[in-house]
Order: C-alpha cells, then sequence, then structure tokens
C-alpha cells in the first residue's frame, strides 16, 4: 500500500472536506488570466512560417470534446511535467501533470491530485482523489477514487464508477 505524504493528505483533505460537506471547490492556476470560467479564454494565433504546421497542442475542430475540454486539455498538454509512451505500470506521481503518448491497451492511475493526458486507451482504471484525466478513445473505465474527473473524447465506455463525487463523461 502507498503511504501518503503530508502534501498529498492536505491536498485530499482539502478536495474532500467540501464534497463531504455539500460546498464546492475551485481549483485556481495563478499562472492564468482571471476569465470566468463560463467564457472561453482568448488564444492568440500563433505566427505561422509559411509550410509549417499548426502546433500539435491546438484543439481541432473534429474532436468531440467541447471547445472549453478542447482549450484546456491543450492548456495542460503544454504544461506537463512528464511525457511518456504508454507505461507499464501505474502512474503514481501525486500531484504531476502527466502527457501519456501514443495508444495503450491499460492505463492505470494510482496518484492524487493530478492530471493525466492520454490518447487511445482501451482499459482505464483510476484510483486516489483529485485526479483530472482526459483521454481521446476509450473502451473501460474504472474508477474506485473520489473528487476526481475523466473527460473522453469519442463513442461512450463502460464506465464502473466505485467512488464518490466523481464526474465522467465525455468532454
Amino acid at each position: 500500500m502507498r503511504r501518503m505524504t503530508a502534501t498529498s493528505a492536505l491536498v485530499a483533505a482539502l478536495v474532500l472536506a467540501p464534497t463531504m460537506s455539500g460546498c464546492s471547490v475551485s481549483i485556481v492556476d495563478p499562472t492564468e488570466s482571471s476569465t470566468p470560467a463560463s467564457t472561453t479564454p482568448e488564444r492568440s494565433e500563433p505566427s505561422a512560417q509559411p509550410g509549417s504546421a499548426p502546433p500539435s497542442s491546438e484543439p481541432t475542430s473534429d474532436s468531440t470534446l467541447s471547445a472549453e475540454g478542447q482549450v484546456e486539455r491543450a492548456r495542460l498538454i503544454d504544461a506537463a511535467t512528464t511525457t511518456m509512451p504508454c507505461p507499464s505500470g501505474p502512474l503514481t506521481e501525486d500531484g504531476a501533470i502527466i502527457r501519456v503518448e501514443g495508444p495503450c491497451d491499460q492505463l492505470i492511475i494510482e496518484m492524487d491530485a493530478g492530471v493525466v493526458i492520454a490518447d487511445d486507451v482501451g482499459a482505464l482504471t483510476l484510483s486516489g482523489s483529485g485526479t483530472v484525466v482526459y483521454v481521446g478513445e476509450v473502451a473501460a473505465i474504472t474508477v474506485t477514487g473520489s473528487a476526481s474527473s475523466i473527460f473522453w473524447d469519442g463513442a461512450t465506455p463502460t464506465v464502473q464508477d466505485a467512488g464518490s463525487a466523481n464526474t465522467l463523461r465525455r468532454g
């Protein structure tokens, strides 16, 4: 069993306390402008060189993610602390922003207060609390933690949610 650090215990307490008491909590990124959450932040267009492709983190119009979801996914990809191919074991780095590139048969996430942005996944398993996951196509989702969010792009997967206060929906 993983040992919970003081920082992850504090983050879990901050995430769970409002959930248990019926209040809401909003986590604000201090590097982001103070644009209200109900509006989509303006993005400046990069100056394109002739013949160059647009940046890969830009939202695509053929996505089924909402416009807000596309912008947030792109922002998180740019903020990733780690970029990797599909891992052979679980992701366990609490508080990290991890980008998993390429297809992944099975993705296991055992982290608190982290963010994972993945491409196509067969089976996604999430335990821990306060984690946000953006995934492309996903066939099956299993959640045992609480106060986490999973947003997917594409067809609705089979979902098993044994946790509490989770948000699981197309993005």
